[in-house]
């Protein structure tokens, strides 16, 4: 209840920050305020899985959020003071996450992006929220941005948004009545499964079976033969890409051919990559806006220089990192450097202008309501059109 309070007085109480984009390669920049009580350089920190399981999802958060700390820095900073970024990697255990923060937290940074790992941010956000720092994240997890933190903001979707699309999507367009789920057994994962679950039921549809797998498990084939013995017409798959692509092999390997859709791993390029076109083709996403589906050359051509400089291809979490590190860009410019003062910016964020979508918060703090529906033609994601959280 403090939370929602906290942020409508805020609302109430301050201006909207609105502000247009300002990549040089998508919109003109805005004008320049001088940022009288900014340091120079100007102190950012990020935690991210960089090292263990995790990683190849952690990499795309520090590539986002370095490809446009770079790019801002080459165009001059701020009124002439640039970004230092300081990174820490936090493994794939929350003990070394909250390790890492405390790291971060010694160099007094401006602002911290956190990961795309929940465990990882919910260890994190107390102290985080102690040294009243505002901490942007992508974890996916609906519960992120119920913790009470008023420092604590949100730029990618949430899971509590695909358990209720998903299921909605693979009932009443895709017209299938007898799901199995499978979902990675984390609070990211199991956090989903749950959600769909209660989805499906007010859609009176039952699932034929609820497995699940650990994180590290490297054999998926019980519970693919489970859901395929039990008759269901399609999968419902919540995993990262590592693991979701395992389970396409296996399906592959097994013979089950289910209609399959899930979060965004399905159809993110690091899972294309590992699979054929046959074990990729057909499956279904929704999740956040991939970059390499657009029709726009400029986009195209960012995601090339991504392509090209980190030897990964950049995905949904690359994208919303990158629109992050942007966003701070256009609230510093307006109210400088106080924590405070960007705290209640971010609070106020409407109709943003970012690559993909417009951000815009909530009073929970999150900023990110649209997603893309994609479908595999071979091993290429097509956008099948867009589609918005109820009241977006």
């Amino acid at each position: 209840m403090f939370r929602m309070s906290f942020r409508t007085l805020i609302l109430g109480k301050t201006l909207m920050v609105g502000a247009v984009i300002c990549l040089s390669s998508f919109a003109a920049p805005s004008s320049q305020a001088e940022p009288a009580s900014c340091p120079s350089p100007i102190p950012l920190g990020l935690t991210t899985a960089l090292t263990g399981n995790l990683a190849l999802l952690g990499t795309q958060a520090r590539n986002g959020v370095e490809f446009a700390v770079d790019e801002i820095n080459a165009g001059g900073g701020i009124a002439g003071k640039k970004f230092s970024l300081t990174s820490e990697d936090t493994g794939a255990s929350s003990t070394d996450a909250l390790n890492a923060m405390n790291r971060i937290l010694e160099g007094k940074p401006l602002v911290i992006f956190g990961s795309m790992i929940s465990p990882h941010v919910f260890a994190q956000t107390e102290v985080v929220t102690k040294s009243e720092t505002p901490f942007l994240v992508g974890a996916t997890n609906a519960k992120v941005t119920a913790q009470g933190s008023p420092w604590l903001f949100r730029t990618h979707v949430h899971d509590g948004q695909l358990a209720d699309l998903i299921p909605e999507y693979l009932v009443k367009s895709l017209k299938m009545a007898k799901p199995g789920i499978m979902a990675v057994a984390d609070d990211y994962g199991l956090g989903a499964s749950k959600g769909i679950q209660a989805a499906l039921a007010k859609l009176n549809v039952a699932p034929v079976a609820v497995t699940s797998y650990a994180p590290s498990d490297k054999d998926m084939s019980a519970q693919l033969l489970e859901i395929k013995d039990k008759g269901a017409d399609s999968l419902i798959l919540f995993g990262r890409p590592a693991d979701v692509t395992l389970v396409m092999k296996q399906m592959g390997d097994l013979g089950i051919k289910l209609t399959t859709i899930g979060n965004s791993s399905l159809v993110a390029q690091t899972t294309l990559n590992n699979l054929s076109a046959a074990e990729a083709d057909g499956s279904y996403a929704i999740g956040g806006m991939i970059p390499q589906t657009s029709i726009d050359a400029k986009i195209l051509d960012w995601s090339k220089r991504v392509l090209e400089k980190y030897k990964v291809p950049a995905d949904n979490f690359t994208v919303s990192y990158y629109d992050t590190v942007y966003m701070l860009k256009s609230i510093i410019e307006k109210v400088g450097c106080d924590k405070g003062a960007i705290r209640d910016a971010l609070a106020a964020t409407k109709d943003w202008k970012g690559m993909l979508i417009n951000y815009q918060a909530d009073k929970q703090g999150d900023l990110a309501h649209m997603l893309g529906i994609y479908r595999n033609k071979g091993k290429m994601p097509e956008l099948t059109g867009p589609i918005k959280e109820s009241g977006y």
